[in-house]
């Protein structure tokens, strides 16, 4: 589990998207590495874990840890962008595979990944849950009955 201020959490995602027009544009191993820097370098700074990655010719497989706090969209558009920002600076002959300087797809995949915590094992626990714990009428803890007071 990893921990921010005021949460504790455990969100692992795995992310797949491609260059644009799928074009196998990172052909040498020098690239690749380089783009793999670059979005451990996104993930460092940004508080995301990357936990696994491969950076293919056409495109990049990633499992990381997005801390709550952060969309998943947020997080892709973030390694998308910077990645490619740097990757057309350092490499500018890739500029003949992308025309407009978008040297990835917009387009991405994502899946949750659990350590054993399928959605059945969540639906189990929370039907169970119910028959375990007698919450009660919780309304009535939190909120004082009578005429809630404006403030003015």
């Amino acid at each position: 589990f990893r921990r921010s201020s005021h949460s504790i959490w455990d969100c692992r995602y795995y992310l797949v998207w491609a260059t644009k027009r799928r074009r196998r544009a990172l052909r040498h191993e020098e690239e690749r590495v380089y783009c793999e820097r670059l979005l451990r370098r996104v993930a460092e700074k940004y508080d995301m874990h990357i936990v696994a990655i491969e950076v293919a010719e056409e495109h990049v497989h990633v499992c990381a840890e997005i801390p709550p706090q952060l969309s998943v969209g947020t997080a892709v558009r973030m390694y998308k962008s910077l990645s490619a920002r740097h990757m057309m600076k350092r490499f500018p002959h890739l500029k003949k595979y992308f025309w407009g300087r978008r040297m990835w797809s917009p387009s991405y995949f994502v899946r949750t990944v659990g350590e054993g915590v399928t959605a059945e094992t969540v639906k189990k626990y929370i039907e169970m849950h119910d028959e375990r714990i007698e919450l009660g009428p919780v309304q009535a803890k939190l909120f004082r009955k009578g005429k809630a007071k404006r403030r003015t």
